[in-house]
């Protein structure tokens, strides 16, 4: 099935970012590296993973190296940057379900 994300409010309130976004995700988590990206190389592909508000902006971080040394996954970047912005605005975080 592969990763499933969604985007909660400071209320738990949750709304389902689809399927290219799971795949984007996984793309992303393939190509990160250990000792480089350590948010997005332990993101769970069989539990679940909370990114919070104040990993947020680590995590853009991450993306926008990965997609430096890639860029073929810039559009995989950009899908996971406009989640990451939402989550930002709505104090929330980042809710990753594996299978």
């Amino acid at each position: 099935m592969g990763l499933a994300v969604y985007v909660e409010n400071q209320v738990h309130e949750q709304r389902y970012a689809g399927v290219e976004v799971g795949s984007s995700l996984q793309r992303l988590v393939a190509a990160s590296d250990r000792e480089r990206h350590h948010l997005v190389s332990r993101i769970d592909s069989y539990g679940d993973t909370m990114i919070n508000l104040i990993q947020l902006p680590q995590l853009t971080a991450e993306l926008d190296e990965i997609a430096g040394r890639n860029p073929e996954l810039r559009a995989d970047v950009q899908a996971l940057g406009a989640l990451i912005e939402e989550a930002t605005r709505a104090r929330g975080y980042l809710w990753i379900s594996g299978d």
